[in-house]
């Protein structure tokens, strides 16, 4: 049997943008938490005995890696080699091979891809001939199909790995800048796992083979909420089994709590203490975004309090502790739909117009392609999925209903 490890995705040195205000202790474990999760990923491979791991893409946040992100990764690396467990890497789209004379030696037991599709091979313990394809980006973005240059799985192999770092045609348009390809492209290649990397969102493609995008290893905003983790692979003659493992020591997510017929602040503050004490568990902390909903009760002195950001700091209030749980945001679920016709009597055709066309997904694909483009905006900016092009229309309808002068309903992101 061979075991392996796939991660992808981590992110080292992730600057966290917006979160360096927080209390001294909630910042330091925000901005630990991508170290912390390569560590677990080490811990494993360890602790189970593995025969390789396999690093797809965007090691680090940025092609400018720092030092300390380079040593840290490297004090890693060896700690597997005194274990004698090799570890595959390529470089994704964030830090392409660029500048190599800033960058630090790995140790002898890492193995990197460089800019052209190669083949490594691994003879493990056992003596199972393992095949390994693969390729590392060498700028920012990649337009060619580079799945052409994989070969077929060589008859040699015992298995054959395909590490790929791009983008599945199907999944968000933006990303077709990333080493495109098609699920009938990498079956094609006839080998054993596919090992994806780019996409944050864990995923299986298809189960023969398995093509597993394993998502990024810890969240780093609110658009990466839920667990973060890798995968624990496991090949033998009777079958490939795949465990998903968490790495992330902090998780993001937002829940819904009802206010209904709650009309006062202290039931409000009394509700959300409770809902955000019901959140708290032992195995990591927790940022956490609260959408108050049903909210036609309340008074308007309340009301103005949440917006104001009242409320929040005084939940922010918390001892140093580890876990923690730190209440992120608290916005109010809006209601512009319910002012939307007074908008339209302003103007109608052009209103109705220009909500129509920029709800489809090349006019405001278009539209937002500057965005996007930015480096660094990734981690801010949500992928462009009609869920977040509905989100940004609300807000956009907002905006317009509060420079109109019409009562503002709601806080909203951007």
């Amino acid at each position: 049997m061979v075991k392996f490890i796939h991660a992808a995705d981590l992110h080292l040195d992730s600057p966290f943008i917006g979160l360096k205000s927080l209390p001294e202790f909630i910042w330091n474990a925000i901005y630990l938490s991508t170290f912390s999760a390569l560590t677990k990923i080490v811990d494993s491979a360890i602790t189970n005995q593995v025969d390789f791991i396999c690093l797809v893409g965007d090691i680090y946040d940025t092609d400018e890696r720092s030092v300390k992100a380079q040593a840290y990764l490297r004090n890693e690396m060896e700690r597997l080699n005194s274990m004698n467990i090799p570890v595959y890497l390529l470089h994704g789209n964030h830090d392409y091979i660029e500048n190599t004379g800033l960058h630090l030696d790995m140790p002898q037991n890492v193995f990197l891809f460089n800019e052209t599709v190669e083949t490594k091979w691994l003879t493990t313990k056992e003596g199972e001939q393992i095949a390994i394809t693969g390729f590392s980006y060498d700028k920012r973005w990649v337009l060619e199909r580079k799945i052409v240059d994989y070969p077929e799985k060589n008859p040699r192999a015992t298995y054959q790995l395909g590490l790929l770092h791009g983008f599945s045609e199907g999944i968000d348009s933006e990303h077709g800048k990333y080493a495109p390809f098609s699920l009938v492209e990498l079956k094609s290649k006839k080998y054993d796992y596919w090992a994806l990397g780019h996409i944050h969102k864990r995923q299986q493609l298809a189960t023969n083979p398995p093509i597993v995008y394993p998502g990024n290893t810890q969240g780093r905003s609110s658009k990466e909420s839920g667990e973060k983790g890798f995968e624990l692979v496991k090949m033998s003659e009777s079958g490939i089994v795949s465990e998903f493992c968490p790495s992330a020591t902090i998780q993001w997510k937002t829940i819904e709590l009802s206010v209904k017929d709650k009309k006062n602040l202290d039931e409000v503050y009394k509700a959300v203490k409770e809902s955000v004490a019901e959140q708290k568990n032992d195995s990591y902390s927790l940022f956490l975004s609260i959408r108050l909903t049903d909210s036609e009760s309340l008074l308007e002195g309340v009301i103005k309090k949440i917006k104001q950001g009242e409320l929040v700091e005084a939940l922010q209030q918390i001892p140093k502790a580890d876990p923690f749980v730190w209440v992120h945001k608290i916005e109010l679920e809006s209601v512009v739909e319910n002012h939307v016709p007074a908008i339209q009597k302003l103007f109608p055709d052009e209103w109705i117009k220009v909500k129509n066309e920029l709800e489809k997904e090349f006019l405001f694909n278009e539209t937002t392609n500057p965005l996007f483009d930015f480096p660094g905006m990734e981690e801010i900016i949500e992928t462009r999925e009609e869920r977040y092009r509905k989100k940004i229309m609300t807000n956009a309808k907002e905006l317009v209903r509060n420079q109109l002068g019409f009562e503002r309903s709601d806080k909203f992101e951007n």
